[in-house]
């Protein structure tokens, strides 16, 4: 069997049956991030993304959008667990031929990122690869009794989002098709520069109100998936009340478009 024939879940849930779990481990494999107990009363919170060029950054991308992009899809995972940033590293394999301004940018863009977080980027690795890969590590930290974890959701909870939903996806279609973008800048901006919800998790996390969250990058189903499974609860969404951006509405009429691709089954909002 390959692996375009299982997916990712299989893989997941491969990994959480081979890996071992230890004592200090407060949140293991399956959730946004994972969760080491500190003495005291705070864990530290650690997790990693890596994004591939042919993948992750569209045509026009900006050296410093993706910089600035390799450190929010980190962040977004510290946010989803209501942890405060520390700092970050990076694994970062380029093209020889790569003009080494081209590199120059990316590091000033994920220095803006990390300035705007409050946080620093305080190591990494070098490499080479045939296109630009760079894998980011973030760690954090958080209250125990307070860590937001995919497994908190109860019977009767109120399901919520700190953001429409739909623009990022709906900026890769217009960048993918060459649609005119004269009216839907913002949707192009939300996928070339998009932003974490630092802050509002970590807001989340002091109320105690939230006992549970997740980072919504993959696509909305996917992910309320995932919180479903992992809190083993039953979850109802109301479809007319799902927050979608005004310009996501008005470009999937104009275009033709099923708008649910874009609020339901695609990602990269990170809410």
């Amino acid at each position: 069997m390959k692996l375009k024939e299982v997916g990712e879940k299989v893989l997941i849930e491969t990994a959480r049956k081979t890996f071992g779990r230890g004592k200090p481990i407060r949140v293991g494999i399956g959730d946004d991030a994972a969760a080491i107990d500190l003495p005291g009363k705070k864990c530290l919170v650690v997790t990693t993304d890596m994004l591939v060029a042919s993948t992750h950054f569209p045509a026009g991308m900006k050296p410093e959008q993706m910089g600035k992009k390799s450190v929010i899809v980190n962040l977004s995972d510290l946010a989803s667990m209501g942890a405060k940033p520390l700092g970050l590293v990076f694994s970062v394999a380029l093209p020889r031929e790569l003009e080494l301004e081209l590199v120059n940018r990316i590091m000033q863009g994920m220095e803006s990122a990390a300035r705007e977080y409050e946080t620093y980027v305080v190591g990494g690795d070098l490499d080479e690869a045939e296109e630009i890969t760079i894998a980011g590590s973030a760690f954090g930290l958080a209250d125990k009794n307070k860590l937001l974890k995919r497994s908190g959701a109860r019977k009767g909870d109120l399901l919520a989002v700190t953001g429409d939903l739909g623009a990022a996806s709906a900026g890769l279609k217009i960048i993918m098709e060459k649609i005119p973008v004269q009216g839907y800048e913002e949707l192009v901006m939300a996928q070339l520069e998009p932003r974490a919800r630092v802050k509002e998790g970590m807001a989340l996390a002091r109320s105690g109100l939230v006992k549970a969250a997740i980072d919504v990058s993959d696509g909305l189903a996917t992910n309320l998936w995932h919180l479903s499974r992992e809190s083993d609860v039953k979850i109802i969404v109301d479809r007319e009340k799902i927050p979608v951006h005004s310009l996501v509405k008005k470009f999937s009429e104009q275009y033709g478009y099923d708008i649910d691709e874009f609020a339901l089954y695609s990602g990269e909002d990170f809410e």
